[in-house]
């Protein structure tokens, strides 16, 4: 009987959570946007340097992100101070709602800049040899993002550079990315950055 009982309550549970997973997600509340937009710019395309584009990034690393800022060690100091307050604020639902919309706007594209962008490029493609593994195994041949990692292709080179930097640092903590970062130089850094970034 017990174990009956127990199997109903589990059932109905997994028909819950199927059920708010399909539902659909409504637009965000058009304050909210233009908050985010306030730093982030129209649809998210970014207005200052050191501030990322939001436009075309991969949704479920953006919810991530949003939830991230709860952790304070997720983060740059800048990004914590800016973002900590609106991160308490946002229930998982209205967090999943921007993380659609923004990652539904167009994808700014890369724009590397030549010659640094060949070694970039070699970079990301094929990794180091011994010390880190081709950046496009986990961020997609283009730079695209997938499977939780964030789009790397037409981010603001400033961001970029500096997030790098927090890696090697552990001002970021992520245990793959402190891991690579740290068996990298700042050549290596502006290398990339040439290759992926956008800073029109």
């Amino acid at each position: 009987m017990r174990l009956a009982l127990f199997l109903a309550v589990l059932m109905a549970g997994t028909s819950a959570v199927t059920a708010l997973a399909v539902e659909p997600i409504a637009p965000p509340d058009s304050q909210l946007i233009a908050k985010c937009q306030r730093c982030h710019g129209p649809d998210g395309k970014g207005t200052t340097p050191a501030t990322p584009r939001l436009n075309g990034q991969n949704a479920d690393y953006l919810f991530r992100r949003l939830k991230g800022f709860l952790d304070p060690a997720s983060g740059t100091p800048h990004a914590t101070e800016h973002m900590w307050q609106t991160a308490t604020t946002l229930s998982d639902r209205t967090a999943s709602e921007l993380a659609r919309f923004f990652a539904a706007q167009p994808a700014t594209p890369a724009d590397p800049k030549m010659p640094l962008a060949a070694r970039g490029e070699k970079i990301y493609q094929l990794g180091i040899v011994g010390d880190v593994p081709a950046c496009q195994s986990c961020h997609g041949p283009a730079g695209e993002g997938h499977a939780g990692a964030p789009r790397l292709a037409g981010q603001r080179g400033d961001y970029l550079e500096e997030q790098l930097n927090a890696f090697m640092l552990q001002m970021r903590v992520s245990s793959d990315m402190n891991r690579h970062a740290w068996h990298m130089n700042p050549d290596q850094f502006r290398a990339l950055r040439a290759y992926l970034s956008n800073d029109r």
